[in-house]
């Protein structure tokens, strides 16, 4: 069976330099083992999905590995944890990214290996799916005088021959991704959306008056300020919110509930309202 390989981030660095961390080196790399790809036929034979859950890390016996098929277990593993969130990469839909956050109160070891685990298909030990290479890090404890988080994140190819799920644990902490989305969520929640416009053609009372392009609200929260040739209009008296298209939950226009002839000047305030992207 062809290997199934993808490369792996070396991960953030602590604010401290330590002797003998590699902060250079194209070589570290994911691979998908033989009992991994056993465990796949098997269930897919069986109709059962492959179930990531864990994922693992080890200081390698104190060296450097290299990534091998035939492993079925970590050098010395050092630590292992339930997967935290799971995204799905931005340039390639067949690899989605597992990741755990080691938090500052585990530490005081080297870094230089992982793998991620599957549950068995029926009783039995829990199987060495991908093992992969780590370039070396020492990873403080807090105990030590710093207090320092280590996220790792491992591609997960998925071949399409098998169904492979992740479970994901309950309570867990956030990637830096999914932080940096949040960031990006928050801002925009800052800014309200806000047009001017013409009509080009009358609106009759009852009508339908359709917002610019790219704007949209949140039917029923109370979001919007409508102004006509300068002057506020009142909900439900001048105007009223649409409710949102069949498979939609924001809606794009208004009724009207007063005539507005053409060359009426019209402006809009849609205050921020929580419809972002989902966290992935």
């Amino acid at each position: 069976m062809p290997e199934k390989i993808a490369t792996v981030p070396t991960g953030p660095k602590d604010e401290t330099p330590i002797s003998g961390v590699t902060t250079e080196n194209p070589d570290f790399f994911c691979l998908l083992t033989e009992a991994g790809s056993r465990l796949e036929a098997a269930a897919k034979a069986a109709g059962k999905p492959v179930v990531l859950s864990h994922i693992s890390v080890g200081d390698g016996g104190g060296e450097s590995v290299t990534p091998d098929v035939s492993v079925v277990a970590l050098v010395q593993e050092v630590y292992r944890r339930p997967i935290d969130t799971l995204s799905q990469d931005e340039t390639d839909i067949n690899i989605c990214w597992a990741h755990i956050v080691i938090p500052a109160s585990e530490g005081g070891w080297w870094i230089r290996e992982f793998g991620v685990w599957a549950q068995p298909l029926d009783d039995g030990e829990p199987v060495l799916y991908a093992y992969g290479n780590h370039a070396p890090y020492y990873k403080l404890k807090s105990s030590v005088g710093q207090a320092t988080t280590h996220e790792l994140s491992v591609p997960i190819i998925l071949s399409g021959t098998a169904d492979v799920r992740i479970l994901v644990a309950d309570a867990g902490y956030a990637s830096r991704q999914e932080v940096q989305q949040l960031s990006r969520i928050v801002e925009a929640l800052r800014h309200p959306q806000e047009a001017f416009w013409t009509l080009k053609s009358p609106v009759e009372e009852g009508g339908t008056l359709d917002l610019p392009e790219d704007l949209a609200y949140l039917p029923g929260e109370h979001l919007i300020d409508l102004f006509w040739n300068g002057l506020i209009c009142a909900p439900g008296q001048q105007y009223e919110e649409i409710p949102a298209p069949e498979n939609a939950s924001v809606s794009a226009s208004l009724r009207l509930l007063f005539a507005a002839p053409a060359g009426s000047e019209f402006r809009i305030v849609i205050r921020p309202y929580s419809i972002q992207p989902r966290l992935v």
